[in-house]
């Protein structure tokens, strides 16, 4: 299996988990938290750091998006 495969495989259950109602009900730190709708959820802020943004944030976040 090449590596692009294998990234592709991790991002796609790295997705599935950050998504799950499970894995964020088992990680709250209390019944408040994540509840608010915001402009990046935490799944987008998750794939935003994986990607290792070597700009600005400013720039970054604009190639994100």
């Amino acid at each position: 299996m090449s590596i692009r495969n294998n990234l592709k495989d991790f991002f796609q259950e790295m997705n599935t988990l950050l998504t799950s109602n499970e894995f964020i009900e088992q990680h709250r730190a209390n019944n408040s938290a994540f509840s608010r709708t915001r402009k990046l959820s935490f799944t987008d802020i998750i794939h935003f750091l994986l990607t290792l943004p070597q700009k600005s944030l400013s720039v970054s976040l604009g190639e994100f998006f």
